[in-house]
This record gives structure tokens, sequence and C-alpha cells, in this order.
């Protein structure tokens, strides 16, 4: 199986871990329901109303009507809606922990960026997701399952910042060992039979 575009690893070099005051997820990607913004957003609320002192970035442009949703929560103080960003490199810089907890993908270029930029990931346990997380890289979440997404959310929360750090690297040493986009396009070319 070939490894979707692979990412450029120099594009996406790795970034030192942040040292937050509040842990911050990052999610990148159309907001509309196959991404699991649903999900996502239950399980901040979830978490938020337990006290955990934890907020969540946004990037991307609205696939469907959640205006209201991201409203509510920005009035909550727990989400920033930032939309469609030219460089998403900074937003990377300063997140905890990146999260895509879709339905289904080809491969998921944002969770290779992540993990390739040094952040530990929770996504969908499916094709095109799951591809991007090794032991000690990140974690899985079932499809269409707030508990399941609430729970690794919770367990990455309560993970101390020098763990969050391995598993950033770990990631990071998967992407080179396997998703460098030059071995990924050659190993393409190769497969495909061009000269």
């Amino acid at each position: 199986m070939l490894h979707g575009a692979g990412v450029d690893l120099n594009h996406f070099f790795y970034q030192p871990y942040p040292n937050n005051q509040e842990f911050r997820f990052l999610f990148i990607g159309r907001v509309m329901k196959e991404k699991g913004v649903d999900e996502l957003l239950e399980s901040m609320k979830r978490l938020v109303s337990e006290g955990e002192l934890c907020s969540l970035d946004v990037l991307g442009n609205h696939e469907e009507d959640y205006k209201e949703k991201l409203d509510k929560a920005e009035k909550e103080g727990w989400l920033r809606y930032h939309g469609s960003q030219q460089d998403v490199r900074p937003f990377i810089s300063a997140c905890d922990c990146f999260v895509l907890p879709s339905y289904h993908e080809g491969m998921a270029n944002t969770n290779l960026e992540c993990a390739s930029s040094g952040r530990p990931i929770i996504t969908s346990n499916i094709p095109g997701c799951k591809e991007a997380v090794v032991d000690g890289s990140g974690l899985l979440c079932e499809p269409k399952n707030i508990d399941s997404l609430y729970e690794a959310m919770k367990i990455m929360i309560k993970k101390t910042r020098e763990e969050r750090e391995k598993m950033g690297q770990v990631g990071r040493k998967h992407m080179l060992d396997v998703f460098d986009k030059k071995k990924v396009v050659a190993e393409t070319i190769d497969h495909l039979g061009f000269v």
C-alpha cells in the first residue's frame, strides 16, 4: 500500500513542544459531521464541565452549518475558531495534541503534518487515519463514538508534558521512516512503472 502523498518533512519540521498553561487541542479540516466535529465538540464540553483546563482551536471552512455551535463554544471560552489559514504551522506549534475523529479518509494529511511537527495525535481507528499512529505516538478512538474520543482526550490531558513530548518525538520518527514525501513519491513512481 502506498502512503498517500507523504509529508514534506522540511516544511513540517520538528517544533519544540509547548509549555501551555491550559491544554490546547487542535482540529484542522473541513468543519462537517463526517470529520467527527459533533463528537469532538461534545467531548470538549464534557471535559470542560468536569473542570479540565483545556481548549480547542479549529481551523477550516464550514462545509455545513456549524456557526451557531462554534459561536456558542467561543462565548463559553473553550473554543477558538480561526477559519481557513494559509499556514497552519503556528497553530500546530502552539497545540499540545492534534485531534481528527474522522469517519473516513483517504490518507489524512493533517495527521501526517502534525506528527511530523512533533505533536501527539488522537485520530480514528480507520484506514487513512490509523497509519499515522504507531505505539507511543498517539491514541486511536472509534469513529462516531463520543465516549471513545472523550476517553482518549482525557488520557492525553492526564499525561505529563514530558510524556506527550516523547510521543511527538516518536511520531516524528515514524514520519521520517515511513511518510517522507521524497521516499513516497519515489515508491509511487516505481510502483506505477514510470522511468
